[in-house]
């Protein structure tokens, strides 16, 4: 009889704990939508205003998206944004990843000055280097063309992915590259086929990190940039707000979405890489 009586209390107490398990779920499901809802409310809220006209905003009726692309001369801007943010991310990338090979692998003298170079170049604001670098482009006479925002992206780039690269490289088997070795292969083969594959993580969260960096830069685009069909998306689109177009906040919510959209595509499509890349980094360090 105590049995029955003791597996009754047992059952209730599961009942319980099971009915507290469901109710804390339920809880969290809540504060998780109601989150998520915050997040995406003002994103919402943009695309809706974007697809209506100034004098109509509060009738509420749409008007031809197109109208935003046309107006704020967006095409030309996306170029421009593009052109600029892949360049100086393939240069990067490229120069980052040659870099971090010899500091990881390559046991030279000097090695540790040569990071501790790089280690600092992570501390340099892009303010300070704003004059200087503003009295040199004009100095070569490239204020208003892509190189002047490509050369101090991928200078402004590169510590940060010369730090990702080496962490990677540093922790690579050594067999590896003892067998391609004895294979004959020299070490830019050893590089190119052998140790730069494995390092798709790496490359992929440097990659994108950078881009968007780039993408959405602001400060370089708006000093050493000042011809209208040079600008890229950041400047352009503050180029609306002193424009014809001041006030007009449907066309600058249009133009919001739009500079927008890449980004997006870009995180969902690599946020897998983007994470795995990332978290490798620091499992290794």
């Amino acid at each position: 009889m105590s049995t029955v009586v003791a597996s009754a209390a047992v059952a209730r107490r599961q009942q319980r704990l099971d009915r507290g398990a469901r109710v804390g779920r339920a809880g969290m499901w809540v504060v998780l939508l109601g989150a998520l809802l915050l997040s995406v409310a003002p994103g919402l809220y943009m695309l809706c205003l974007s697809f209506m006209d100034n004098p109509q905003l509060f009738a509420g009726r749409l008007v031809p998206y197109p109208r935003a692309w046309v107006a704020s001369n967006i095409g030309r801007l996306y170029w421009n944004s593009v052109y600029v943010s892949t360049a100086s991310m393939v240069a990067t990338v490229a120069l980052s990843a040659l870099a971090g090979y010899g500091l990881g692998r390559i046991r030279f003298a000097g090695r540790g000055v040569v990071y501790g170079i790089v280690l600092i170049g992570l501390t340099i604001p892009l303010q300070i280097a704003l004059i200087p670098l503003f009295m040199n482009l004009r100095t070569l006479g490239l204020l208003n063309t892509p190189f002047a925002l490509i050369g101090p992206y991928t200078g402004f780039g590169l510590a940060f992915g010369t730090f990702i690269m080496k962490g990677f490289f540093e922790g690579l088997p050594r067999e590896l590259e003892e067998a391609a070795r004895l294979d004959g292969a020299g070490e830019l083969g050893i590089f190119a086929r052998v140790m730069l594959p494995l390092t798709r993580p790496a490359v992929a969260t440097v990659a994108i990190f950078l881009f968007l960096q780039n993408w959405n830069e602001f400060l370089f685009a708006l000093t050493f940039i000042t011809e209208g069909r040079m600008r890229t998306l950041p400047t352009g689109i503050y180029a609306l707000l002193s424009s014809e177009f001041y006030g007009n906040y449907p066309i600058l919510a249009a133009s919001l979405v739009l500079f927008s959209v890449p980004v997006l595509v870009l995180y969902f499509v690599f946020q897998q890489q983007f994470v795995e890349g990332i978290t490798a980094g620091a499992l290794k360090h």
